[in-house]
């Protein structure tokens, strides 16, 4: 049995939260404003198709079954997936390489089509939290756009026609346009000012939280003890088969979840530390990212 505290709503939610971010996001003239100036080049003029989490089927969010926050076509036939990260993880790259599977699972081709029907595609991740624990290296510019190159020549790049945008609301905006700042500060839950759309966002978030805090705060409860109860399942199967598989089977749960690096090592010692010294655990968290 999970000895984890009482979730316990906090006073304000932020645009961040992801209730909060869906219904914000389904006003579909601020969601194409958005994209318009994080992908400035591309000139998108137009949303066509809108579908956000709520409509696929996936409100619980629930194991194995992820579904994209909020996915937009616009009137080129490019798909835009735009994501809320509010936790770092070390996966994020390959969580973004699952969300490209499943874009792409959306538009398989028939026999007698072209692959050059299949779309242009652009995940956007927008962080709250520093997302470079899954780069190869540390960095802390705010805005990223990856791309398939040669790993030999920088500036060959495949013609793959993907795209992946990762946005860090706490990294440095030099350089970068006014509107983007803004947007670092609405997901950061600073007061925003720049124009009506981020003005507009902010009091869309106030109006949320007086109107349907109550359906924030179960979805949260409930969101919450889906993961205690992951823990538990981690833990129960760990007393049948021995510590260290459980050991390792809660590890895999948060880290499904996206929690630290430092999170999932608390929770871990918290409940192993007396069967395991600090090095250990650190080697089973080493060995399950590497599927060992």
């Amino acid at each position: 049995m999970s000895h984890e505290a009482k979730y316990v709503p906090p006073k304000r939610y932020p645009f961040t939260e992801d209730k909060i971010f869906g219904w914000v996001m389904e006003n579909q003239e601020f969601c194409l404003y958005l994209l318009q100036i994080i992908l400035p080049d591309l000139n998108i003029k137009e949303i066509v198709e809108f579908q956000k989490q709520d409509a696929m089927g996936n409100d619980d969010r629930e194991a194995k079954d992820i579904r994209l926050d909020i996915k937009v076509v616009d009137d080129q036939g490019r798909i835009f997936d735009i994501e809320m990260q509010t936790t770092a993880s070390v996966y994020l790259g390959r969580r973004i390489r699952y969300y490209q599977s499943m874009m792409d699972g959306d538009r398989i081709l028939k026999a007698g089509e072209y692959y050059s029907q299949l779309p242009d595609t652009y995940i956007i991740f927008l962080c709250s939290e520093d997302p470079s624990s899954a780069f190869s290296k540390s960095d802390n510019r705010a805005v990223h756009f990856f791309k398939t190159i040669d790993t030999k020549d920088g500036s060959l790049e495949l013609n793959d026609g993907s795209t992946k945008v990762i946005i860090n609301s706490k990294g440095d905006f030099a350089g970068e346009s006014d509107e983007l700042k803004e947007l670092a500060k609405l997901m950061n839950d600073e007061e925003v000012s720049l124009n009506e759309q981020f003005i507009w966002a902010q009091n869309r978030v106030d109006e949320l939280n007086k109107d349907r805090r109550s359906n924030i705060v179960s979805y949260e409860r409930n969101k919450n003890e889906w993961l205690i109860e992951g823990e538990g399942q981690g833990i129960l199967k760990g007393r049948a088969q021995g510590r260290a598989e459980g050991l390792t089977n809660l590890i895999i749960i948060l880290g499904e979840s996206d929690f630290s690096d430092e999170q999932i090592f608390a929770k871990v010692k918290s409940r192993y530390g007396k069967y395991f010294t600090d090095e250990q655990i650190k080697q089973f968290m080493d060995e399950a990212k590497l599927g060992v």
